[in-house]
């Protein structure tokens, strides 16, 4: 893959199914947790987005690359978490909690490759939804610089002959 996006997008996807294995479903977000009918994943699901990125010129047009990584976590419906709920029943209510906690510790500092920064949290919020499904969004930034139309320059090597013979 030649795009810095996509290269991202495995490189996270690869490394989250390897040292999350409670995350059941990664993709990329296209909109498949909007309210309506049942969303077309497995629980839980992470899905991913590039958003709000900003470009900077260097030389040779050259660029510097930040913006926002958006991580969509969802989780199926569970049973209340009122102070009433058994215990047993309350700890699986709110283990999405846990959850969220473990892909925080996996991609705070995480560098997708040589070429890009670290991932580093900006915020983190509840989705409000109409509906039972409870849904997190994890915002970390992160930088890289795009080369892919850098200037190239063509040198020529310039041919020298020295001879014995002076000219006036």
């Amino acid at each position: 893959m030649n795009s810095p996006f996509a290269n991202i997008f495995l490189a996270l996807q690869q490394y989250i199914q390897t040292n999350l294995p409670a995350i059941k479903y990664i993709d990329q977000d296209l909109g498949q947790l909007k309210s309506g009918s049942r969303p077309p994943v497995a629980w839980p699901c992470l899905l991913i987005d590039f958003e709000d990125f900003n470009f900077e010129n260097l030389s040779e047009n050259v660029q510097t690359a930040k913006g926002v990584i958006m991580f969509r976590l969802g989780f199926a419906p569970y049973s209340s978490s009122a102070q009433t709920t058994p215990t047993p029943f309350l700890q699986q209510a709110i283990s999405y909690y846990d959850i969220e906690w473990e892909l925080h510790k996996a991609i705070q500092g995480y560098s997708p490759g040589a070429d890009y920064g670290r991932f580093i949290r900006i915020s983190s919020s509840t989705q409000k939804r109409s509906d039972s499904y409870r849904v997190r969004e994890l915002r970390y930034s992160i930088a890289f610089e795009d080369f892919s139309t850098k200037t190239q320059r063509q040198y020529v090597t310039p041919t020298l002959t020295i001879t014995d013979q002076m000219h006036l």
